[in-house]
């Protein structure tokens, strides 16, 4: 019983030791979550809307802060998003999955009270998320559903979110909202 024990014992140091050195291996490489880095801060958010005729007016400016949360493992963003007619809060966590080279994002509202997942990688400097393929999508109100698309890049003052929907996984996507970050005062 002894060395049943001690064996056992054994064995379960073994496999801690194995998930410690997993959980604590943070390297992300190139493509690891510091590739978003760019996105921390304090930022000025203004929110536009894709209407019939091109970009609508922007909203009012509104104040938003990304963080980098857990030991630097993910980057958490935190706004209120000006709508037309509301202005909900969101939060973004994104995280780098290195063991399958894969981007997700959970977004949390208060608008729809819904998590939606996105997946995708950097096509060149160009993050390009979708929720065509996580579960997430959403019904359209008429018996369809809507897919999402998200590009993320960086620009000279900030970064810019586009966000495209579509009715189907493989498209077309339309532009459908343009998210503007610049340092905030």
């Amino acid at each position: 019983m002894t060395h049943l024990l001690k064996s056992a014992g054994l064995f379960l140091l073994v496999i801690f030791a194995g998930v410690s050195v997993q959980a604590t291996d943070t390297t992300s490489g190139e493509d690891g979550i510091d590739r978003l880095s760019f996105m921390e801060g304090r930022w000025t958010i203004v929110a536009q809307y894709h209407g019939e005729d091109g970009w609508d007016t922007p909203l009012p400016a509104q104040r938003a802060t990304a963080d980098t949360v857990l030991g630097k493992s993910f980057v958490r963003l935190n706004a209120p998003v000006a709508f037309p007619g509301a202005t909900f809060q969101f939060e973004m966590t994104l995280s780098y999955d290195r063991f399958h080279n894969i981007y997700r994002f959970a977004f949390l509202d208060d608008l729809n009270g819904y998590m939606d997942i996105y997946t995708g990688g950097f096509e060149g400097d160009t993050l390009i998320v979708t929720n065509a393929n996580t579960g997430t999508d959403f019904p359209d109100g008429n018996g369809g559903v809507v897919i999402g698309k998200l590009e993320i890049m960086k620009t000279e003052s900030g970064y810019q979110l586009l966000g495209h929907i579509s009715g189907s996984k493989e498209g077309p996507y339309t532009p459908y909202m343009k998210l503007t970050f610049t340092p905030a005062d």
